[in-house]
């Protein structure tokens, strides 16, 4: 069988794309690899810090005036206004060192993936997380699985990620 000059072009041309698709996909896979063989040390490292021991005793964050503040506007069915939002960091931070910024090691989180993490760590119920952040409950539960899948790469309980935050 003897190729003409258009057929043996073409198959150099398909031939050349299917490398390059390849090489492509082989890639994208290994970087994908990369990225939760990251996540996971960081979450490995974690664990090996076991449960980080609070600076300050817990019972003042839950004495605290924003936390009195969450608790008045759960009552009166009201979200929390923005500057709450940064008092409730600033208070979990200074009662669990860090929580923040190991939170945002494992995954470049949005405000509201955030917020329910905090709100996870001072044992807000899921429920009242949605009338706070101004959420369903259907999206709050979405938010703590999807969290837990994209930190740890496979799919988890909405449990699964309240244990976790509740062990940084």
């Amino acid at each position: 069988m003897i190729l003409t000059n258009r057929e043996l072009f073409l198959l150099i041309i398909c031939t050349v794309f299917y490398i390059t698709l390849f090489i492509v996909v082989m890639q994208n896979s290994r970087r994908k690899i990369q990225l939760l063989q990251s996540r996971l040390d960081n979450i490995h490292a974690m664990q090996k810090m076991a449960v980080i021991e609070p600076r300050q005793d817990v019972s003042t964050l839950f004495s605290s005036p924003v936390y009195l503040r969450i608790k008045k506007n759960l009552a009166e069915g009201r979200s929390l206004a923005e500057s709450d939002w940064g008092e409730l960091a600033e208070s979990v931070n200074n009662v669990y060192n860090g929580f923040s910024e190991k939170l945002y090691s494992l995954y470049n989180m949005s405000d509201q993936d955030y917020r329910v993490s905090l709100l996870i760590k001072i044992r807000i119920q899921p429920k009242d997380i949605a009338t706070l952040t101004a959420h369903s409950k259907e999206s709050v539960a979405s938010t703590r699985s999807r969290l837990y899948q994209k930190v740890f790469g496979k799919k988890g309980s909405t449990k699964d990620w309240d244990d976790f935050v509740l062990s940084i």
